[in-house]
């Protein structure tokens, strides 16, 4: 598994069926235990993110928001003019 979306996909799916289990008459044991597993999945994911994920092609001046072609006005910049 060396796709992030892959891996988001699935510790999302195991997020939702952990509150879905929470919400039934399930075992002590069985939500501890998926409790016990869950930071192991999300450090997971995170390793595989930080591996095989693509980083941005913009820089922070360029957009600020990567996700949304918004380009940032200069007011923060330094090279205002009186």
């Amino acid at each position: 598994m060396k796709k992030p979306k892959v891996a988001i996909a699935i510790v999302t799916c195991y997020l939702l069926v952990f509150q879905l289990v929470l919400h039934t008459d399930a075992s002590l044991s069985v939500i501890f235990g998926m409790l016990s597993a869950s930071p192991f999945l999300i450090l997971y994911m995170v390793y595989i993110i930080l591996k095989y994920g693509k980083p941005s092609q913009y820089t922070f001046d360029e957009r600020f928001y990567d996700d949304w072609d918004y380009v940032r006005n200069g007011a923060g910049t330094n090279n205002e003019t009186p």
